[in-house]
């Protein structure tokens, strides 16, 4: 589904240029969960700005569903950190954006907009503006915004590390659940080891700058995942413990 072959990105200022990303060769297949972690600075944000065309790759090529990447895709949608509402439209409102902006009109997003807030427990808070919500049920919009048009691609920026640890368990848990019901391939950057390993398939560690591919650890775990299940806790307790220790070898 995603593709990237050779692929480095340089930025240029008025003092030089600095090289944030070098030959990064990557593959993500149909409805797999793929994690980028690394130091802060290694590119990681910008892997993402590449894969949803925001930027052009320097050298290299970007590809998804077989098609260079070459500019932003209605079949790829992107979740950042924050949530991004527009504070003057209301929680339903925000979410049937993207139809609006795609032509698709109101009523055929309507019931799918309120099946998605349903889904993540927002029942009732249909006509609710963002500033009347919590961070964390912000995000839950933001994530429903996000999946209206059925994404073949969902990027995902650090979308839960503004929040609580409590708030972000929850999250992690609605987005197996979302993930097992609505299989997009997922790429989701993140400086949580644990985050990572609970939630994807295949987790890529990046190099300081420029950042390059230091290795891609498998996670080969049954779903759904939850680190309160005595039988699963152990074993995403190693996985995570062998991640540290490759980002901490990335260092030397």
């Amino acid at each position: 589904m995603i593709q990237l072959r050779g692929v480095s990105k340089e930025f240029t200022h008025r003092r030089g240029s600095v090289e944030a990303l070098r030959g990064i060769d990557l593959a993500a297949a149909d409805g797999e969960f793929v994690a980028v972690v690394g130091r802060s600075g290694c590119g990681k944000s910008t892997l993402l700005r590449l894969i949803a065309g925001l930027l052009p790759p320097s050298r290299g090529e970007v590809s998804v569903a077989g098609r260079a990447v070459t500019g932003p895709r209605r079949d790829c949608a992107f979740l950042f950190q924050r949530p991004a509402l527009l504070p003057w439209r209301s929680v339903l409102d925000n979410v049937l954006l993207p139809a609006e902006i795609h032509g698709d009109g109101r009523r055929g997003g309507r019931d799918r907009a309120l099946g998605l807030l349903s889904a993540m427990g927002l029942d009732g808070f249909q006509r609710r503006l963002p500033h009347e919500l919590s961070g964390g049920m912000q995000q839950r919009v933001a994530l429903c915004r996000s999946l209206m048009q059925r994404p073949r691609v969902l990027l995902m920026d650090e979308p839960f590390s503004a929040l609580d640890a409590l708030t972000r368990d929850e999250l992690c848990a609605e987005l197996q659940r979302t993930h097992r019901a609505h299989p997009s391939t997922v790429v989701l950057v993140t400086h949580s080891v644990d985050e990572a390993v609970l939630l994807a398939d295949r987790v890529v560690v990046l190099t300081p700058r420029p950042g390059r591919i230091r290795t891609v650890l498998d996670v080969p775990l049954p779903r759904p995942r939850t680190r309160t299940e005595p039988g699963q806790a152990g074993q995403l307790a190693r996985r995570a413990a062998e991640l540290h220790a490759l980002l901490l070898d990335s260092e030397t």
